[in-house]
């Protein structure tokens, strides 16, 4: 089941138990999203920053996965430490098809850290080691190892394919992926508090997890709907985005 709920994150209240959080807010950078104004007072920002990371705590009965730009680290770090709430570690997403600048080093790194809760299941999330593609070691584990905290994905750039142009920002639905299928089993239940333009939601559904998406904008939600209609969801398996 998909449902798919028009409120603002810190004004959430689950009816049932969340097994699963991503979070990745909007990083107030002046993008131009549908009902939230991306560019505020930098305190304000902080401030909302805290509270969403304090609503992931409340709320998540498991693991928490919270992605934002990499120049709010401090203060996230922060907010982490003043909430009392448990690292498990600290991972990176490296993305190729990053920005050609010519001041300074392209970014190509953002931040996703793990919280609250160590619970992993290895075997579905694991690659081949260079024990076994490389050096051919007999003594390889055959079912290979967890993937390093350095995380290689390749945006989802504006022109390619998958690009869903009706929103500014896309995750890679591998890496998303990554998150459910390592910590999460069928019949979960996880929660997206910036759906945006619905990868985790795609991502359940191809999986089989139960996914409650949130969005402030319905016409995000409602793109979202068509989408999975269009994935092989049924009216029956989708709430809300109508």
């Amino acid at each position: 089941m998909i449902e798919l709920k028009q409120v603002a994150f810190e004004d959430f209240v689950p009816d049932r138990q969340i097994d699963l959080c991503f979070a990745d807010p909007p990083d107030n950078q002046g993008l131009k999203y549908d009902l939230y104004v991306d560019k505020i007072p930098t305190n304000d920002y902080v401030t909302k920053l805290r509270a969403w990371l304090k609503k992931a705590n409340d709320i998540c009965d498991g693991p928490i996965f919270f992605s934002f730009a990499q120049n709010w680290t401090p203060d996230v770090e922060i907010a982490i430490r003043d909430l009392g709430i448990k690292v498990i570690q600290r991972i990176f997403w490296h993305y190729t098809f990053g920005q050609n600048l010519k001041t300074k080093y392209a970014p190509c790194l953002r931040p996703i850290y793990w919280l609250k809760d160590g619970r992993i299941f290895p075997e579905p999330i694991s690659v081949p080691s260079a024990r076994q593609t490389k050096y051919h070691d007999q003594r390889a584990n055959p079912g290979g190892k967890l993937p390093e905290c350095l995380w290689e994905f390749p945006r989802v750039c504006g022109t390619f394919k998958a690009r869903r142009r009706w929103h500014p920002t896309q995750f890679p639905i591998a890496l998303l992926e990554r998150i459910i299928l390592g910590h999460s089993t069928q019949g979960m239940t996880v929660l997206d508090g910036f759906i945006g333009s619905g990868t985790t939601a795609y991502a359940c559904l191809a999986n089989h997890r139960n996914c409650v998406g949130l969005d402030v904008s319905n016409s995000y939600l409602a793109h979202i709907r068509d989408e999975l209609i269009g994935r092989g969801a049924s009216d029956a398996d989708i709430i809300g985005g109508v």
